[in-house]
């Protein structure tokens, strides 16, 4: 009984262009003349579709079925006959009317490659609005302009604040005004050894990231003139 009712269900995945490719032969042959004035008549009165839900599924078939009878390889063809439905065809509308069907097929393979079964049709949407009019049409090019859109998507999500240089500077903003000398005199008294490495360690990346130079002495190099400096400590030296 499973597999029956999954046979029946996997059928709907080719339906939705199977349908639109007849509407279109009924559409322009005007099959439907002997009992309707109007494609439209027709459509909603036979098959209780709108004319614009029947102008979609029209406008949707043809990139849908050069994706499924594509033969990318890779195992790839599995994923698009599995994957693929009305959504994801439908994002690839307006680029086919732009640019062709195999500039949509281009795209959309390009993003099985990276992401498998997780596209989705606002992904699709998404790397059409995002490619470039002189990608399309041609496969490296699109490839290329797919890795960056998804590039782009990694950079726009929400990362740590090590990474997010608006965040970061916040951070930094915060820490000037919170480590003044007595907090940081207190996180020594409290812990020395760690306290003196969190602070060797950011006078390091900051110094760097600053562009200036700063050099630790180790203890036994200190001259005569650091006497009176805690024992243990480092020295430190700006070029």
């Amino acid at each position: 009984m499973l597999l029956k009712c999954e046979s029946a269900i996997e059928n709907l995945r080719f339906a939705f262009w199977a349908a639109g490719k007849a509407l279109q032969v009924v559409r322009d042959a005007r099959l439907y003349r002997a009992q309707f004035e109007t494609f439209e008549e027709y459509t909603q009165t036979k098959w209780d579709i709108t004319p614009q839900y029947a102008g979609k599924l029209i406008r949707t078939w043809r990139v849908a079925e050069a994706l499924f009878q594509a033969r990318p390889g890779g195992g790839l063809e599995t994923i698009v006959s599995k994957k693929l439905g009305y959504g994801q065809a439908w994002a690839l509308v307006p680029l086919v009317e732009e640019h062709g069907v195999q500039a949509a097929v281009y795209l959309y393979l390009g993003l099985l490659k990276v992401k498998g079964a997780e596209v989705t049709a606002a992904l699709v949407q998404g790397a059409v609005e995002a490619l470039p009019k002189a990608a399309a049409g041609h496969k490296g090019k699109t490839e290329e302009a797919v890795l960056a859109y998804l590039a782009s998507l990694e950079d726009a999500t929400p990362s740590v604040p090590g990474t997010d240089p608006v965040k970061i500077l916040r951070a930094l903003t915060k820490a000037a005004k919170t480590f003044d000398a007595q907090t940081v005199e207190a996180a020594v008294q409290h812990d020395p050894e760690r306290a003196r490495s969190a602070v060797k360690s950011l006078i390091e990346v900051l110094s760097s990231a600053a562009g200036i130079p700063v050099a630790f002495d180790a203890p036994a190099a200190i001259e005569a003139s650091t006497e009176g400096a805690p024992q243990g400590e480092d020295e430190v030296s700006v070029a």
